[in-house]
């Protein structure tokens, strides 16, 4: 019973986001991220294996160990979609990188490309509106994203647990320390099918970097991104980068 009126729950905020979506859709394809902290993961894993998951359009980005796999979670205390009310918000979304299409991002110490292949959020609204951009973005109103104490070394906990859509379950858990390097910083997430590709480009002014994170991923087996690595887990991300940021504003373009 409990799990019916959860889903129930579920439902009617994706309901409502519906016709609030629709009033303001002209302004919807801008989102500004508030005051945010987050936890990016990146490894290789097989290149034949991601470039099965890419569309051929879209150039991987790989080495002589792989391509490269990017885990990231945000969560920001304000998530404000096109004019709707901001309200706290957590994102969680998983890529490959790939080279820029459209010559955007280039300079790889301030800017990444990746390919989408699961996103997830407790933002109903946001969930809707990608959605509307042809992302197969995912409602999961129990995302977790924890962190204590506030000055690090600090404990990271996130868990990814969607009841519906595609995104599998996942969470992360490691230490990691307070952010202290300044760059801004553009990342752009891709998504295409056949002849159409949505953009989601984020913009940070100034973001604060630290490079030395001890946080470990798992995931099913039997999941997307578990078929990609082989395994349940990655044990400690090679590359990881904790993150803290005031402002970012993402931009949502679909073509063509």
């Amino acid at each position: 019973m409990r799990q019916d009126l959860h889903s129930l729950t579920t439902w009617f905020g994706i309901a409502c986001a519906c016709m609030l979506g629709a009033a303001h859709a002209a302004a919807a394809s801008k989102v500004t991220f508030s005051d945010c902290t987050e936890f990016v993961g990146v490894a290789p894993v097989n290149e034949a294996a991601a470039r099965a998951l890419v569309p051929n359009r879209y150039m991987l980005i790989a080495d002589s160990a792989g391509a490269k796999l990017v885990v990231r979670i945000a969560d920001c205390k304000a998530v404000r979609v096109g004019t709707l009310p901001a309200r706290p918000g957590t994102v969680a979304h998983i890529g490959i990188t790939i080279a820029s299409p459209d010559g955007t991002g280039t300079d790889p110490n301030t800017s990444i490309n990746n390919y989408t292949l699961t996103y997830a959020t407790n933002s109903a609204a946001l969930a809707l509106l990608l959605r509307g951009a042809k992302v197969p973005a995912v409602l999961d109103p129990d995302l977790a994203y924890e962190f204590a104490p506030t000055q690090g070394p600090s404990e990271l906990y996130a868990s990814v647990t969607p009841e519906f859509g595609v995104s599998p379950t996942w969470f992360i858990h490691g230490t990691v320390t307070n952010p202290s390097f300044p760059t801004p910083f553009l990342a752009n997430w891709w998504f295409g099918q056949g002849t159409w590709q949505t953009k989601m480009a984020t913009d940070i002014p100034t973001i604060l970097f630290d490079f030395n994170s001890n946080v470990s991923f798992y995931t099913t087996r039997n999941s997307v991104v578990g078929r990609l690595i082989g395994s349940n887990k990655i044990s400690n991300f090679p590359l990881s980068f904790r993150g803290q940021f005031a402002v970012g504003t993402m931009t949502i373009s679909v073509t063509p």
